[in-house]
């Protein structure tokens, strides 16, 4: 999605006033209680809305939220794409499905439902999913980051939908079928497309790495498709999904590099001899699908980019991408660039944090996390706060230490939300 949009149709909303949540345990508290403030998500964000094609009433989350002089803010889609996208949808479907109010809070359940019914009907024939929706209710079927291919959309796809399932079965069970038979049909078509792919390594400046992930050498996707078919094989255990986990984990631990004492680190390169904190879920994914296969090369190789590159991004005040080059066993850096910084690229270190001390139990894995998600409350190089937690916005990202932009969009919204919601779950405290 553009970071800069081109105005098409506009909403323009007030900030919704805050309203009461429900305790897990059954009792009326104020929001101000949680770091998390589903205010913007679910009251501004989020709009009801139908699909032409099947005529289907799903929920949406608009793309973007621009700020108003008055204080409200303005939603707005993109002339290229649209105006909601699977990629967004689907992360907010899992941060609801991780709400501790989820069993008891009906907003959250109905929101939840029409969201995975808007997933539901992107997806096409094939089994790949279209990505952006029309204000009109179409479906962009042709612009590049909506088409149904094998990309973000379609594994963000399968890692909701495959949570969800097991959810909906014991409540709406017509709903969990539908879903089965879009998980089926999804992960039969990826075996498809991707188990028969030679594991070759390509090098780039000297660089190895693999062939055989999504565009060859995306980790970061592959790693979005681990977190999806493990989900699968807990439901349905079968030969041709544990080996496409097992080949597209090889390629993820093919694109580690560096160790303690040599950079990068252990970071594990997003593509080609490149490296971008957007969506970089490869530890986390490791971590959680090791430990689930009892795979302890997986495990090894997600605590040591936990372990020795993130302590490194804390040190130079975090990174937006940088490049390297492989001469021998050193890597030497080509470019780097801090900037932007976005909640996208903070939320995996957190989480991969997180699941490292679920592991071990080690007291200094949440002192890390704790670092890490202070960037969302002024402990990053704009010294800015980017969630504010009195209306539940999430910032779009820092572009210099000087500049920061004030658009809460649904990606910048959502990943903070995730990143604070997990943090929290685990004792964190503004």
């Amino acid at each position: 999605m553009k970071q800069l949009p081109i105005l098409f149709a506009t909403l323009i909303l007030l900030a919704p006033s805050c309203k009461k949540s429900v305790d897990p345990n059954g009792g009326n508290v104020p929001p101000a209680t949680r770091l998390v403030n589903t205010d913007h998500l679910l009251g501004t964000l989020y709009q009801p809305a139908k699909v032409t094609a099947s005529g289907a009433e799903v929920g949406t989350i608009w793309i973007y939220a621009e700020p108003q002089a008055n204080g409200a803010y303005k939603l707005v889609d993109d002339d290229d794409e649209g105006f909601t996208c699977v990629d967004d949808v689907t992360r907010a479907g899992l941060f609801l499905l991780r709400e501790p109010d989820l069993a008891t809070n009906t907003d959250k359940q109905t929101k939840l439902k029409k969201l995975v019914s808007f997933v539901l009907d992107m997806q096409s024939a094939s089994g790949y999913f279209y990505n952006f929706l029309w204000p009109d209710g179409r479906i962009n079927t042709t612009f590049r980051t909506s088409q149904n291919v094998a990309d973000w959309w379609s594994w963000r796809a399968l890692w909701l939908l495959s949570e969800a399932g097991p959810y909906y079965q014991s409540t709406d069970a017509a709903l969990a079928s539908r879903i089965q038979t879009s998980v089926n049909r999804l992960v039969t078509l990826m075996i498809s497309d991707f188990g028969p792919r030679p594991t070759d390594a390509n090098f780039v400046e000297g660089v190895a790495v693999p062939k055989w992930l999504p565009y060859g050498s995306g980790s970061d996707q592959a790693a979005i498709m681990l977190l999806g078919l493990n989900n699968v094989y807990k439901q349905t255990p079968t030969p041709a999904v544990l080996s496409l986990m097992e080949k597209l984990a090889s390629g993820i631990l093919l694109m580690q590099k560096g160790d303690a004492g040599q950079y990068p680190y252990g970071a594990f390169l997003s593509f080609d001899n490149g490296w971008h904190a957007y969506g970089n879920d490869q530890a986390y994914a490791l971590l959680t699908v090791g430990k689930a296969l009892n795979k302890p090369e997986w495990i090894a190789a997600g605590r040591r980019e936990v372990e020795n590159f993130y302590p490194y991004i804390l040190n130079e005040g975090f990174l937006e991408s940088f490049s390297v080059r492989q001469s021998g066993q050193s890597f030497t850096e080509l470019k780097r660039s801090k900037f932007s910084q976005i909640a996208y690229g903070v939320r995996p270190m957190v989480w991969a944090t997180l699941a490292l001390y679920e592991q071990t139990n080690d007291a200094k894995w949440l002192t890390q996390a704790e670092k890490l998600t202070r960037w969302f409350f002024g402990s990053n190089p704009a010294n800015a706060t980017m969630y504010d937690r009195a209306t539940g916005r999430g910032y779009d990202g820092i572009s210099s230490a000087t500049s920061v932009s004030r658009n809460a969009g649904a990606e910048s919204t959502i990943e903070a939300l995730l990143a604070i919601q997990m943090a929290e779950k685990y004792g964190f405290k503004e």
